[in-house]
C-alpha cells in the first residue's frame, strides 16, 4: 500500500542510523543553536535531501515553502491555533486531505499535516493551487466511480485499495523527464487532452504530505531528530529504483 512504500524509505533511514556520524560534543553545542526549521532547510540543501524527505520528488512545489523559514514559522503558529479553520480548502476538502494524508503517511493527523498543507496552499500560486485541487479531485472521482461515495467516507480497506492502484499505476508520459514542471493541469484554452494518470496525482499529493509530515516535529522525531543534535552526513540512497 502507499503508506508502506513511503514507510520503507523512512525505515531505511532508521536502519542506516548507525552509519550516520553524529557531531562531536563541541559541534553538538553549536547544533543546539539551530531550530528544527533551520535543520530542515540545511538538509534540503544537501545531498541528504532524498533521505530526509523520503518520497519527495525534486522540484515539487512544497520544497520552496520548506526552504522559507518565515513561511514555515507562520504556518506552524497558525496550525497550532485552537481556533484554526482552513484558509484555502473548504470543509469537505480539508476532511479528505486529512484522511488521504493519514493513509499515505501514518500519524499525519497527529502532525497536523492537513492544517500545514492548507496554510501553505493559501500563500501559493494559483497554478499550484489548481494542481493540488486537481489531484484531490482525482481521488474523489475514483472513490465515486468505484464505490459511489466520497473518499473520506470509504472504509480504510477501500481507501487503501485506491491508493495501492494509484501508487502502482504507470505515470503519464510527460512525467518521465524528471522535472516537476511537467505536472500541468490542462485548460479549455489549450485544447489538449489530459495526460495525467492517477499515479501522477498520487505523486503530487504524496509530495505535499511527505513535505508537511517530515518537516513537523512528529515526522523529524520519527527520523531520529532529538532536538539537540543534527547529523553531519547521510548515507547515500542505495535503492536501485529511487524513492517511492
Amino acid at each position: 500500500m502507499a503508506a508502506e512504500r513511503v514507510g520503507r524509505e523512512a525505515t531505511r533511514v532508521m536502519e542506516n542510523h548507525s552509519q550516520l556520524r553524529i557531531l562531536n560534543k563541541k559541534d553538538e553545542s553549536r547544533a543546539r543553536g539551530l531550530n528544527r526549521r533551520q535543520v530542515v532547510q540545511r538538509l534540503l540543501g544537501t545531498a541528504g535531501a532524498g533521505v530526509m524527505m523520503p518520497g519527495l520528488a525534486a522540484g515539487h512545489p512544497v520544497r520552496s515553502h520548506l526552504m522559507s523559514e518565515s513561511t514555515m514559522a507562520e504556518a506552524e503558529t497558525k496550525a497550532a491555533d485552537p481556533a484554526w479553520e482552513p484558509l484555502f480548502l473548504d470543509a469537505h476538502q480539508n476532511d479528505t486531505v486529512t484522511v488521504l494524508a493519514e493513509r499515505i503517511v501514518p500519524n499525519s493527523t497527529e502532525a497536523q499535516v492537513n492544517r500545514f498543507i492548507d496554510l501553505l496552499l493559501s500563500v501559493d500560486t494559483q497554478e499550484n493551487q489548481k494542481k493540488f485541487l486537481a489531484s484531490l479531485g482525482a481521488f474523489e472521482h475514483e472513490a465515486l466511480v468505484r464505490y459511489g461515495r466520497p473518499f473520506k467516507d470509504l472504509s480504510e480497506e477501500q481507501q487503501n485499495e485506491i491508493l495501492t492502484v494509484a501508487s502502482t499505476e504507470k505515470p503519464g508520459a510527460a512525467g518521465e523527464n524528471g522535472n516537476w514542471s511537467w505536472f500541468a493541469v490542462p485548460t479549455k484554452e489549450d485544447g489538449e487532452a489530459p495526460t495525467l494518470t492517477l499515479r501522477d496525482h498520487f505523486e503530487n499529493m504524496k509530495g505535499w504530505v511527505v513535505g508537511a509530515f517530515y518537516s513537523s516535529e512528529v515526522g523529524m522525531k520519527e527520523l531520529g531528530w532529538t532536538g539537540q543534535v543534527m547529523w553531519e552526513s547521510f548515507p547515500g540512497c542505495e535503492h536501485p529504483e529511487g524513492h517511492a
